[in-house]
């Protein structure tokens, strides 16, 4: 039976996605402040996980991002409906998993009614939403890094 639709996003239920709940809710919260951010990472694979994701390095020193608390992002063929399912369950019990950053197609900024359902599914503190203004001062400062002579 499918979990309940919370604006268009819901959380995938089965007999492994009860068990990823419950898990969740043994999980010690994370606060906003916590390292790394709550993003949206498409992989290589084609598949599209919600994680709060950190920079760090492989054992070999490569660069590499650690996602902490993944969960699966499925959508319907419409897009209009997106359900948020275990990552990985059933083959490890790791909720921290490092990945090359060659496995990873782009890394996007979640949609504020994805991100909501994602941080109460995983106990963390949801970051408040960025005003226009914000948004705006962020992207400029973007633009200003990447013409910067490195």
């Amino acid at each position: 039976m499918p979990g309940p639709v919370v604006n268009g996003v819901k959380v995938g239920r089965s007999a492994s996605g009860e068990a990823a709940s419950q898990v969740a809710e043994a999980l010690p919260f994370l606060p906003v402040l916590s390292e790394g951010t709550i993003r949206v990472v498409l992989l290589t694979s084609g598949h599209l996980v919600v994680a709060r994701l950190r920079q760090t390095t492989d054992p070999d020193g490569d660069s590499a991002y650690q996602l902490i608390r993944p969960l699966r992002l499925v959508g319907d063929l419409d897009g209009d409906e997106w359900s948020l399912h275990p990552f990985l369950a059933g083959l490890t019990p790791q909720r921290n998993i490092v990945m090359l950053k060659a496995a990873v197609a782009a890394v996007l900024e979640p949609e504020a009614r994805i991100l909501q359902v994602y941080t109460r599914s995983t106990n963390q503190e949801c970051p408040p939403s960025e005003t226009p203004v914000e948004r705006l001062k962020k992207a400029f400062q973007e633009f200003t890094d990447s013409i910067e002579p490195g």
